[in-house]
Parts: C-alpha cells; structure tokens; sequence
C-alpha cells in the first residue's frame, strides 16, 4: 500500500528509511526515561501494527509504565485486529488515533489503496465499543481514548452534510475526539500531485468556520492543526518569537538511531535546505545531534 500523500510518495527518490532495530528501539526509550519520558509515539511513514517487534515494543512499555501514543491506519492486522489484541492496545496506549482520508468507498480506495471502507468503520466501532466496555470494568485504571486522525484534501472536503454524517457517526459509536488536519505538501512534491489533492486556502477558511460551528452541536472534542490561528492568519507566516514551539519536549528517534528535535517532514522526506524546512527563528535549527 503506498497512500498518495504519504511522504514517501511526495519525495523524488521514493523509498523508507528502513526497519529499526529493537536494540536502537530499547536504547532510546530507556535514554529517555532518565529525562522523565511521558509517552512513546510509535511513528512511522506505514503502518506502526506491521513493525515486526511491534509486540515487544508494547512490552517494554508496558514494563517502563510509559503509555504508547498510536496511530493506525484502521486496519488492525493479524492479532491486533483480535478482541484480544485490541483489548491490549487499549491497556496500553494513551490515545488510539485512527486514519480516516475519505468518507466513502470510492475516496477511501483511492486514499488507501487495498484498504475497505466498510472494514475500516466495522473495526473502529469495535474498538470504540470495546473501549466502552473497557472503562466501565477497570475502575481506576486508564484505558485509552479513541480519535479519528482526519485529513483534508480536494477529495474529502465534507460539506456541511458530510460533517453533521462524520460528528453523527463518531459520537453514536463513543469516539472521543477528531483531529481535522488539511493535507501537508513537501517541496518536493509533483506538482500534479499538489494539483489534485492540495487545498485551497479559501477553502480552509470556508472548512474552518463549518467545523467550527458544527463541532458546537457535538458531544465529540474537534482539534486539530485546520484550527491553529497560524494557519487561518490570511496565511501570513508563523511569528516564532511570539508562538511557542509545540514540540520543544519531544525527540523523534530515525531508524538509524540519529535524532531530530523538530517533527516537519520537509527535514526528513524532502529538501532540507528549503524554506519550508525550518523556522527563520527556530531554536532547534542548530540543536545537537547523536544516536542510540
């Protein structure tokens, strides 16, 4: 499977980063512990449930009592997609964020190639109801919330009708929260690719304002970067000296185990000399670099 507007298909030579070792996996976690590590996000340009020591990953998590911060592309392969299976991801994550790129069979074929529309829906409402029953039975143990990871393009720009379907749907099935993020672009990327999917910034004002609204009316929390005022500011950009940086308590481990201090995939997926690369005033642009 290789979505359209996943990074790697937005890069000029399209291949991963490869695989990384549970040994790199291991000593990053357990270097970050000493700094009062608060959670691990399993990140990947795929899907995390396929990472070969996924289930040892869980483990030393799990042992560490730091909670996993997942997000999946709905699919829940081979045992994940078990009760069983989903019952642990819910013990053991924080937040549960599940990919949604379309809202019917056509878009979301095209938007996730082999991926089933009515497989998706079928295994986040078992996974929401699980949850439900989850929480009334634990008693004070955290069991983790569940959120839809929506992103926006020129094929899934819901109208007024299509959102009041999607806040109807998630909040009878006990979805949490829905993250509304219009699609990101690499410099890098084709412009026939930006053509077809990219959107307008008329038309993220127009989205903002009906998810605004719209989100008044539901019991289900809607964040999101579509409502950060940087990007609704007449696309002026971002004054770093006044916006502080939301990511300046994170590290992003490469599979090679060299760090970055900053999450924008122009650095690692397209041009880093770009513009698009890093803030004119970023703190973290000359941060020092080492691996695990």
């Amino acid at each position: 499977m290789l979505c359209p507007l996943c990074f790697l298909a937005q890069r000029q030579a399209k291949f991963g980063l490869g695989e990384m070792p549970f040994a790199t996996v291991r000593a990053a976690i357990e270097n970050a512990l000493k700094e009062g590590l608060r959670e691990v996000i399993p990140s990947t340009m795929g899907e995390p449930l396929l990472y070969s020591h996924f289930a040892e990953l869980l483990e030393l998590c799990e042992a560490s009592g730091v909670p996993l911060n997942l997000t999946t592309n709905g699919s829940f392969p081979g045992k994940w997609g078990t009760e069983e299976g989903m019952r642990r991801l819910l013990h053991a994550c924080s937040d549960i964020k599940v990919s949604c790129m379309g809202f019917d069979d056509a878009v979301f074929s095209e938007m996730m190639p082999g991926g089933d529309f009515s497989q998706w829906k079928s295994n986040v409402e078992r996974l929401a109801s699980l949850a439900r029953t989850e929480r009334a039975a634990a008693g004070d143990e955290p069991v983790s919330t569940i959120s839809l990871q929506v992103t926006l393009h020129k094929k899934f720009a819901p109208d007024a009708g299509a959102v009041h379907s999607i806040l109807h749907w998630a909040q009878s099935i006990g979805i949490d929260r829905i993250k509304w993020n219009p699609a990101v672009f690499l410099s890098t990327a084709p412009d026939e690719l930006v053509r077809q999917y990219a959107l307008e910034p008329d038309k993220i004002l127009a989205l903002n304002s009906l998810l605004v609204q719209s989100a008044k009316s539901s019991k289900v929390r809607c964040e999101g970067s579509l409502f950060f005022e940087p990007l609704l500011a007449a696309q002026e950009p971002c004054r770093e000296d006044s916006i502080p940086c939301p990511f300046d308590d994170e590290l992003w481990v490469l599979p090679d185990g060299s760090v970055q201090y900053c999450p924008n995939p122009e650095r690692r997926y397209g041009n880093p000399a770009s513009s698009m690369a890093q803030c004119s005033r970023c703190l973290m642009r000359n941060a020092p670099r080492h691996k695990f």
